[in-house]
């Protein structure tokens, strides 16, 4: 007599980026790094399971389209910096386009100005993005709908994860204040965002 099965554990894919050109601290790496210790790993059959991305062209698909096919899951939350924001922003859309003027963290440059030669001009956020605002917006810091992921690693990312056919989203968040007179968000600050972001999307999977 075959054995009950037991329940089907879901995997929620939660990534940051590694430092690039401009921005020697990425706030996000180290959210990847405190959010484990915050969270609760494993809750009502659904885990979190946090990676840091390489900032370069040719990580898009050396580890970050392996990540996805490797772990195949059931949702996915990237976070990454960009240093001209202010508030922390819920990505709506990705672009297909990528700049040629900005290098990567090895110096390389986008080999084309397309994503995907052939494909749609933009791709939309396939997790319920007003949700996660409204639950980002309870931790009493400001936060935007964005329509601009840009036309670095972060969009492309994002252009990937939707394509890939997982429900995805992209977090941008401002880079770390610089001194005590800096009025940008803090590290705890964006940390609290995040939990709040990452439990309603462990309520949505």
């Amino acid at each position: 007599m075959p054995l009950p099965k037991g329940p089907v554990l879901k995997t929620v894919l939660v990534t940051g980026f590694e430092p690039f050109p401009g921005m020697p601290v990425n706030p996000t790496a180290l959210l990847m790094e405190r959010l484990p210790r915050r969270l609760i790993h494993e809750h009502r059959g659904i885990r979190f399971q946090f990676e840091i991305l390489p900032t370069t062209w040719a990580g898009r698909f050396e580890v970050t389209d392996r990540l996805r096919k490797d772990l195949s899951p059931d949702a996915i939350v990237h976070f990454g910096v960009d240093g001209s924001r202010r508030t922390i922003n819920i990505e709506t859309r990705a672009v297909n386009r990528a700049t040629r003027v900005k290098p990567d963290a090895s110096g390389a440059h986008a080999e084309t100005a397309l994503l995907e030669p052939g494909a749609e001009r933009a791709r939309t956020s396939t997790l319920p993005v007003r949700a996660l605002y409204q639950a980002a917006a309870r931790s009493g810091l400001p936060v935007a709908l964005s329509r601009n992921a840009g036309t670095y690693l972060c969009n492309a990312t994002l252009w990937d994860s939707i394509g890939s056919g997982i429900p995805a989203v992209f977090v941008h968040v401002p880079p770390l204040p610089r001194g005590r007179f800096d009025a940008k968000l803090s590290l705890q600050q964006m940390e609290r965002a995040a939990i709040l972001i990452l439990e309603e999307t462990r309520r949505r999977v």
